[in-house]
């Protein structure tokens, strides 16, 4: 009775009264707008299946905004002009906070420069740190460029795990000759490592081809910071599947926003809420161990991962004893070679280094111990039931959001994934 339930809509039904038609032509008028109504809604439900809401969830700087920009760019023409030219005034923000940063940190940890007439330069620029628009004067770039490259601050930066710093810093500050030049039209690879906080839902969609028909997904970005999580609900609804994004070379970082929580502690506690809640109990999840390019060049640098276990037991087991199956080692290699490589003479292709895939697996391993309910973090969340997950499932991918090839790859790879939970979800297969 599709037009006593619109005539319900804002009312109690118990104030509504049995509708009586005083002649023949009102009631054909009144079967008219039902049937017109009801084929408006078979044509919405039709247009439903061929859209795909995807919710990008997970904490802040872990890479979500730079996959929608990847997206943009892999299916959607990516920028324009206008938009790389926008963009500029974000990436020079960027440099002026890294260098701040960097600047502010040599202070606190008492390192000396290596060239004292560089004092200026370091001067200038923690003297800037309060105006607002001094980024994009001349003067600024060329004393950033030249306190870059003193050894003093190469040091500071060496140590940059011990202070909250922009994972672009290096980019672009090894670009600033590029970068200052009046004529500089911002990259794709620019503009994936350009980073700006995300305050609101951002949402763009696009279609891809699937067996010769067009799919079109709608992706969802929201912020990550603890502040921008409430928001979080407000797209629940309809969802295919979730992207959520983990920030695998986070293991011996904080939170921005609390400097004594562990980035990686966080991220788990963050997933675990989001697999055990219980409005998204039937929504699959495509689990991304993003910045796997960034885990590479700390373990190669000697970063401890071990420590996590010294420092949360409960939470972390034993790193040392931990050993890679052979599956494990080729579903790592399957999506992602870390760029720090070691090439034979004789062959064309790039060896792995273990200690990389081993830090990389042994961070899935954390992850994979929630969805099979192995481990619990926090008592608010719903606890684990044996069916609670059944059609409930985890998919994992590793991931470098600034290499488009591998996005790529990794998108195409689980798009028969998203598209199957979506048919199942509609009860067509």
């Amino acid at each position: 009775m599709l037009s006593r339930a619109i005539s319900c809509f804002g009312h109690s039904c118990n104030d509504v009264k049995p509708k009586f038609y005083e002649t023949t032509e009102q009631k054909k008028n009144a079967q008219m707008r039902d049937k017109q109504l009801n084929k408006l809604l078979n044509e919405l439900h039709k247009e439903d299946l061929k859209r795909l809401k995807l919710l990008l969830l997970g904490t802040g700087e872990s890479g979500k905004s730079t996959l929608t920009k990847q997206m943009k760019i892999i299916h959607i023409n990516g920028f324009d002009t206008r938009e790389r030219m926008s963009k500029i005034a974000d990436i020079k923000m960027n440099i002026k906070e890294s260098i701040v940063v960097i600047s502010s940190a040599l202070h606190n940890m008492g390192i000396p420069l290596e060239k004292m007439e560089n004092k200026s330069s370091f001067d200038f620029i923690l003297s800037a740190a309060s105006d607002a628009d001094v980024q994009h004067t001349t003067a600024f770039l060329e004393h950033t460029e030249r306190l870059w490259a003193d050894a003093g601050i190469q040091l500071c930066y060496q140590r940059s795990h011990e202070y909250q710093l922009l994972d672009s810093a290096k980019y672009f500050l090894d670009r600033l000759d590029e970068i200052k030049q009046p004529d500089y039209i911002p990259t794709n690879q620019d503009i994936l490592r350009c980073r700006v906080i995300t305050t609101s839902i951002q949402h763009i969609e696009f279609d891809v081809p699937d067996c010769g028909k067009s799919v079109r997904f709608g992706v969802y970005d929201v912020g990550g910071q603890r502040g921008e999580r409430k928001k979080w609900i407000q797209v629940f609804d309809g969802v295919v599947a979730i992207l959520f994004v983990a920030d695998c070379s986070a293991f011996d970082q904080t939170l921005r926003e609390d400097p004594t929580k562990n980035r990686l502690l966080e991220s788990l506690e963050i997933f675990e809420q989001v697999w055990k809640n219980r409005f998204l109990r039937n929504v699959s999840v495509l689990m991304f161990l993003n910045k796997v390019d960034i885990l590479a060049e700390k373990v190669l640098k000697g970063r401890d991962i071990s420590r996590l276990h010294d420092e949360y037991p409960d939470v972390f087991p034993d790193f040392d004893s931990f050993t890679v199956s052979n599956s494990e080692r080729h579903a790592f290699e399957k999506h992602f070679s870390d760029p720090v490589r070691k090439r034979h003479r004789n062959s064309s292709k790039p060896d792995t280094n273990p200690d990389v895939v081993k830090a990389a697996v042994y961070i899935k391993h954390l992850f994979l111990k929630i969805v099979n309910g192995e481990m619990s973090l926090r008592h608010s969340v719903q606890k684990y039931q044996k069916d609670w997950h059944q059609h409930h499932k985890c998919y994992f991918y590793y991931t470098c959001a600034v290499n488009t090839k591998n996005v790529q790859n990794v998108l195409d790879g689980c798009r028969s994934l998203i598209i199957q939970s979506h048919l199942e979800r509609f009860g067509v297969i």
